[in-house]
């Protein structure tokens, strides 16, 4: 048998689908009806959305399969993501790369797999669109050009989600995103007794900065201040633009959010030392760490997360 290979660019491929935050989703019309689709064109049992994960092969929607997820290093998808036009196997059972493979020797007895890379809005791969049959098949340019047809749907699927999901100005999530990847991290982070904070954060003086050197000046902090603020999350963690000059981050270190506090205030210290900017940005914060007893919802601790921020504010101006 042989294994898949790993994309030169394999770590940025992963960031950009774990900030995708479609691993572990399932049961999305969208997605399962192009599936079901897909299986009426082709006639095969089995279509799949996958995305791949470092170790494992996620289903994002799946027609004819009773598993969620498979082990990366035994998966055709694998295979598939190596290039950039479609991966056609006719018959696995005499293809020297999969005869052994135990898809092929066992469920879901693959003979036929044929797929066709998907892409993230920023261009990395996520995973295939592919189809699958238990016996043998020839697969010509007219089948290929239907499959990569609908390939291009899931990506223009993909595409209104991260739309949707992100902040037009900075490029980080706006609310409905955060709200969306956070109080699945949540839940998560609940579940498995992961210690979390919510830290809430307001721009201080951003008014005035809109008001002396324009609204342009004002968008350029926004950006700055996002980018800062992205810039030192770790795997697992999410921030984004809740609205106006107001940020959050759900961050995940064990309970050590003040590494994360203190390396952000470098940074936009020593970029207000450094721009030559007539102002400096400054922001306000409350950090809440998570306490399940008294926060049963993400909603539940940026509500009180932005009244200690608010109660701190007030203390600077007196």
């Amino acid at each position: 048998m042989k294994f898949p290979g790993i994309p030169d660019n394999e770590e940025e491929r992963l960031e950009s689908i774990y900030l995708a935050d479609l691993l572990d989703t399932r049961d999305d019309e969208r997605f399962e009806r192009l599936t079901r689709l897909a299986k009426r064109i082709f006639q095969v049992p089995v279509v799949l959305i996958s995305l791949l994960d470092r170790d494992r092969q996620w289903l994002l929607a799946c027609q004819g399969l009773g598993i969620r997820e498979t082990p990366r290093n035994v998966s055709f998808c694998g295979h598939a993501i190596m290039q950039e036009g479609p991966f056609i196997v006719n018959d696995a059972a005499h293809d020297e790369r999969f005869h052994d493979n135990p898809l092929v020797t066992g469920e879901p007895y693959i003979r036929f797999y044929a797929g066709y890379p998907v892409h993230l809005p920023d261009g990395e791969v996520a995973g295939t669109l592919c189809l699958i049959h238990t016996t043998p098949r020839s697969f010509n340019d007219e089948d290929i050009a239907s499959l990569k047809d609908l390939a291009f749907i899931v990506e223009d699927e993909f595409q209104v989600i991260g739309m949707a999901m992100t902040d037009s100005l900075t490029g980080i999530a706006n609310r409905r995103g955060f709200y969306r990847v956070g109080e699945k991290r949540f839940r998560t982070f609940n579940k498995n007794n992961i210690a979390f904070s919510l830290v809430f954060f307001d721009l201080d003086k951003f008014k005035p900065i809109n008001d002396l050197w324009g609204h342009a000046e004002g968008d350029e902090v926004l950006k700055t201040f996002s980018a800062l603020l992205y810039q030192h999350l770790v795997p697992g963690e999410v921030a984004g633009r809740l609205g106006g000059d107001e940020f959050a981050a759900l961050i995940s270190r064990e309970g050590d959010t003040e590494s994360f506090l203190n390396d952000l205030r470098k940074s936009v210290d020593e970029y207000s030392k450094n721009s030559g900017k007539p102002y400096n940005i400054n922001y306000s914060y409350g950090e809440l760490y998570n306490d399940s007893d008294l926060y049963q919802s993400l909603e539940e601790m940026i509500k009180k997360s932005d009244e200690v921020m608010y109660s701190r504010k007030q203390r600077k101006t007196l």
